[in-house]
């Protein structure tokens, strides 16, 4: 790799740049583009000839070491943003050649060696976020290796750096007395298989699939919330909350599905939903996929490492390796079943055309056994006469049992809306108090001259304007209507101004509480069931 396969990326870049500050200058002063030529690009360059030294002398010959500096050069220019540049087409430019530059360098070095000079270079966030899109599917699984092991690190040094509500209490101290650095290995696994969980469960809802088995509900369940299992303090909203909003923010970059676009279920909504049960089997094969492979590269990684896995963190895995093969054998049962329930669907319309046929003919035939004398028709008229009143009354009294069960339907449904949408307003509150109790404590911790970090930073900014939004929809929360036109409106408000909605109350944010609380009553069944067998053991 030379030099000449740069410039062919960085040339229309770097003459734009060139005329732009040139022309700012002399617009200052003639003599100060001299001044930048001469003295201020060499002062610049001598930042970076250690750099490219060093990495020239460790990777001789690859060409890697141009790429990596100049990959760090769009970095630095592209994080002074549109405001301080007056080129509004030059992010977008400098964007394009960072990811060219980038998928360039990893053909040249392996992604670990490239992750070490991104580092070094200051451009890791860059590297993650282009990346950690592009883990799965993977021919190497020396890669998928990698890219767990780094997840975990990162997440295992954010647990340890984290504060919860309490002043000065760390993360650790609230799930476990003493920090171990095994401990939180164990939690950084446990955040991985956690947002692996979470973003299945999002890739399926955004792909329409709602209807799923109760065997793949326990899977996502477990997978997102089964940490409870280990830790039984996670059963706390709060904590759980806190736990995921760390994973959340340390390994967001990482996202297993994004090979996996969503642009035929769109087309699928266009074309009236056809052949759903067709593309239902196809997500579900992407879905069990990525976790398999998921799975099969930490057993890859914790063998090579020799990494010691304790017991409870051993039988979560296991348990959840073993309710995804369970997924996976019913779901080629199903699959290879599929003829055979249409062929019993055929047999059964099959059935029914002979059912009917028979019927027609045995009404044909007794219109047939008819006399020519005049009172026999006369008597056959008053009868036909009789059935078709008959009938008219089976027919009203049809429509009518049709449209009280209609009716009773269409009951049972909107109280049905009107219960969840009220459970989800008690659920949203709580999140709220959760939110707003947690920013408190951060006030005071900020107070007191303590360091908040830049998650927590976050967090602040996002319950503030929560509270704010919080404050119109209340207004109109507050009209004198009926329990059912404050759930309309709040649909309206869903529908129409999302942005109205505080985070609380989003989808996202309640899916994950009835998570938690799917994953509760599994542990309830799971004691239960322990229960049961011990008890039948010692009555034998």
């Amino acid at each position: 790799m030379d030099a000449a396969t740069i410039l062919l990326y960085l040339s229309p870049i770097i003459n734009s740049i060139e005329q732009n500050i040139e022309s700012q200058l002399k617009a200052r002063h003639p003599k100060l583009v001299e001044w930048f030529r001469m003295v201020e690009l060499p002062r610049i360059a001598g930042f970076f000839i250690p750099l490219l030294k060093k990495w020239s002398m460790e990777y001789a010959g690859s060409g890697v070491a141009g790429i990596i500096l100049a990959i760090s050069c769009c970095v630095a220019v592209g994080k002074l943003g549109s405001g301080h540049i007056s080129c509004p087409l030059f992010i977008s430019s400098i964007e394009d050649a960072l990811i060219e530059l980038m998928n360039l360098s990893h053909s040249l070095v392996s992604v670990d060696k490239l992750h070490q000079l991104a580092t070094e270079a200051g451009f890791e966030q860059e590297f993650l976020y282009n990346f950690g899109t592009k883990i799965l599917p993977s021919q190497k699984s020396e890669d998928v290796e990698f890219w767990i092991g780094l997840a975990q690190k990162k997440l295992a040094k954010a647990i340890r750096r984290e504060s919860v509500f309490s002043g000065l209490q760390t993360f650790q101290d609230k799930v476990s007395s003493v920090i171990h650095v095994q401990e939180s290995n164990c939690l950084a696994t446990l955040g991985i298989f956690a947002f692996l969980g979470r973003k299945t469960r999002l890739f399926l809802l955004g792909m329409g699939i709602k209807d799923l088995d109760e065997q793949v509900k326990d899977f996502l369940s477990y997978l997102e919330c089964g940490s409870l299992f280990i830790y039984p303090k996670f059963s706390s909203l709060s904590v759980y909350q806190l736990f995921m909003e760390v994973v959340a923010d340390e390994i967001g970059w990482l996202d297993f599905y994004a090979a996996f676009p969503l642009g035929f279920n769109q087309e699928r909504r266009r074309s009236k939903q056809h052949a759903i049960q067709a593309e239902k089997e196809i997500i579900l094969h992407t879905v069990f996929t990525v976790c398999y492979d998921v799975f099969s590269g930490f057993a890859h990684f914790s063998s090579s490492t020799q990494q010691p896995l304790n017991a409870d963190l051993l039988a979560f895995l296991l348990r959840s390796q073993s309710l995804l093969t369970s997924c996976l054998e019913d779901y080629w049962a199903a699959y290879d079943r599929s003829g055979y329930d249409n062929a019993d669907f055929s047999s059964s319309q099959l059935q029914k055309i002979a059912e009917r046929n028979a019927l027609d003919q045995t009404q044909s035939s007794g219109t047939k056994d008819t006399t020519s004398s005049s009172v026999t028709l006369d008597a056959q008229q008053k009868a036909s006469c009789k059935v078709g009143t008959e009938t008219r009354t089976l027919v009203e009294a049809g429509r009518t049992a049709e449209s009280e069960a209609l009716h009773q339907n269409l009951l049972r449904k909107s109280s049905m809306k009107l219960i969840s949408t009220s459970s989800d307003i008690w659920m949203g509150t709580q999140l709220l108090f959760i939110d707003i109790m947690a920013s408190l404590e951060l006030l005071l911790k900020q107070m007191r001259g303590r360091r908040v970090t830049e998650r927590e930073r976050k967090k602040l900014k996002q319950t503030l304007a929560d509270i704010a939004s919080l404050i119109p929809v209340t207004i109109l929360m507050l009209l004198p209507v009926s329990v059912v036109g404050h759930a309309a409106i709040l649909a309206a408000i869903k529908k129409y101004m999302p942005s109205l909605i505080p985070s609380p109350y989003s989808s996202e944010r309640l899916d994950v509480v009835k998570q938690l609380k799917r994953s509760k009553k599994m542990e309830v069944q799971t004691l239960s069931n322990q229960e049961d067998a011990s008890s039948a053991i010692s009555q034998k």
